[in-house]
């Protein structure tokens, strides 16, 4: 796990031990960078579930083996988490269990959507995002882990399969 902290130098410095018994300890600038940044990142991570999960249910419609996509996709450029982590140990085993909460997905999203809507960065997609996840979020409840996105994509189609 990376653990994205802002702060002081000597404030970082002096937790750092500490910090580095739980993950990768990264000092990414000033009060409030790691909370920044830690919205950002899972808003990319929230971003790739989303497109790669789109394009494995077409391939799949399509006809193709997810798992000969994932090992296609996974030695090529389209490659992201979702489709080294994500897809192969919870979507295809069908155990959507990988322990992060999918309101807590939308929380992050949120954070980063405020974000740039607060400093002015192009947010088109981030908040086509964010509302894609409230509507998954609002169809499977709140105990859902995160990668049951896929299934509401899915929607009523079982032979998606995965």
């Amino acid at each position: 796990m990376t653990i994205m902290v802002g702060g002081p130098d000597e404030a970082v410095a002096a937790l750092t031990p500490l910090l580095a018994v739980l993950g990768r300890v990264r000092h990414v600038g000033g009060v409030g960078a790691g909370h920044a940044l830690k919205a950002l990142n899972n808003l990319m991570s929230a971003a790739h579930l989303l497109a790669s999960s789109e394009a494995l249910l077409a391939g799949q419609r399509f006809g193709l083996d997810p798992a000969v996509m994932l090992d296609a996709v996974n030695g090529s450029s389209g490659r992201s988490g979702s489709t080294e982590n994500k897809w192969p140990n919870f979507v295809l085993p069908a155990t959507f269990d990988s322990g992060f909460a999918l309101t807590l997905m939308l929380k992050d999203i949120r954070i980063a959507l405020g974000l740039a809507e607060a400093t002015g960065a192009p947010s088109a997609l981030t908040a086509r995002t964010v509302e894609l996840w409230a509507e998954a979020a609002a169809a499977l409840g709140p105990d859902a882990d995160h990668t049951e996105i896929v299934r509401w994509l899915r929607g009523a189609d079982p032979s998606a399969g995965g």
